[in-house]
């Protein structure tokens, strides 16, 4: 009985908030991308028409660390109860930005509100983090695995605008956390064969031309040059400029001449690395490596199952977004729009990436509760 009090006299004097180091470096880390981020963008824009993203980037950083912050500090109860209502909110604009979306280089992606354009399908990646987490964590087995099918349909919504990269990366968020869960093994090897099977008929009769010229073009870029493989071998000329240890700030030649389209977005990455080199890429590289082992360092020490598949969501997010973005840059995986975490201009995506981290903090702190004693 006295073990028991002492057990229920500590979980009241824990803090939810209560952060530490860790907390703190992850912070830390997320500030670190967002100044090279503005550094990095600032060189790209500068002297050029697009030279206004830079202000509004900043507004937008400041938007996101808001937003991490209030996911921080806002109550466990609430933040669990979020996802299924964001989840509606991101399908019903999902279904209107298909209606009355804003088509940009041929995709309607964004639905134009005033001053800024919100992008759906980042709101539906977020929700669905929170709606996947809750139905691994509720569910069992059959019922997971056929819930979780139905919270990752409108993930062809966004296939239709189209967006295949943000497809890809909710499939993959899904399947990640599908193998994290309870979900009989014969599901997930089923799930592989139908994937196995019908990704030939899609790339021949599901594709866009050039989505598929974007493929193809990985194997035998000098042959689409012109079509499918243009900015990806601007791309790597530049990369290739900035050697070991980068041309200097603002001294990019490849980045000054403005040979790499998009440079500001997709491929901000070669900007950074032709001014940085391979040393200052290594070093960005293992600042999104140590957010990453952050979300997945407490794996099995969460205060409950709901957290720990958040955890596991959010980094598959940031692992896949990371790993995309700098392989298409350097022409190894096929160029997709994936955006470089805080580092890529962009007002929805940004935002999200602020409110994921604050999950992911969020999830550490409330570790530090003890699971409670019955």
């Amino acid at each position: 009985m006295k073990a028991k009090k002492k057990h229920k006299v500590g979980l009241e004097n824990m803090k939810e908030n209560e952060f530490s180091f860790f907390d703190y470096l992850l912070i830390s880390l997320v500030i670190l991308l967002i100044l090279i981020g503005l550094v990095t963008l600032k060189s790209v824009v500068r002297d050029t028409s697009q030279s206004y993203r830079f202000q509004r980037q900043i507004f937008w950083d400041i938007v996101a660390l808001g937003v991490m912050f209030y996911i921080i500090f806002e109550k466990e109860s609430r933040l669990k109860t979020y996802g299924k209502y964001l989840y509606a909110l991101s399908v019903l604009l999902l279904i209107l930005v298909l209606l009355i979306g804003k088509t940009v280089y041929g995709a309607k992606r964004w639905i134009d509100i005033g001053p800024f354009d919100l992008q759906p399908s980042e709101l539906f990646k977020f929700s669905i983090v929170l709606l996947l987490s809750n139905i691994f964590s509720k569910q069992k087995n059959n019922k997971a695995f056929l819930y979780s099918i139905f919270a990752v349909f409108p993930a062809f919504l966004v296939f239709l605008e189209p967006d295949l990269g943000m497809t890809l990366l909710v499939l993959f968020v899904w399947f990640v956390m599908l193998l994290a869960s309870d979900v009989d093994r014969r599901y997930i090897f089923l799930i592989l064969l139908i994937g196995i099977l019908l990704a030939p008929i899609s790339f021949f009769f599901v594709l866009k031309d050039y989505q598929r010229a974007r493929i193809i073009s990985l194997f035998k870029p000098e042959e689409h040059f012109q079509y499918g493989a243009y900015n990806v071998i601007m791309s790597k000329v530049v990369i290739a400029n900035g050697g070991l240890f980068g041309t200097g700030y603002g001294l990019g030649t490849g980045t000054n001449m403005h040979i790499v389209p998009m440079q500001y977005t997709d491929f901000i990455f070669s900007a950074y690395a032709e001014q940085f080199g391979m040393i200052g890429s290594l070093v960005l590289i293992l600042i999104y490596g140590t957010i990453i082992f952050g979300g997945l360092l407490r794996i099995g020490r969460y205060k409950d199952s709901f957290w720990e598949y958040v955890s596991i969501g959010v980094s598959s997010i940031f692992t896949f977004h990371v790993i995309e973005n700098i392989g298409m840059n350097l022409g190894i995986l096929p160029v997709t729009g994936i955006p470089l975490p805080f580092i890529s201009y962009g007002g929805t995506s940004t935002v999200i990436f602020g409110a994921l981290i604050g999950l992911l903090i969020k999830a550490r702190l409330v570790s530090k509760i003890p699971r409670p004693i019955y």
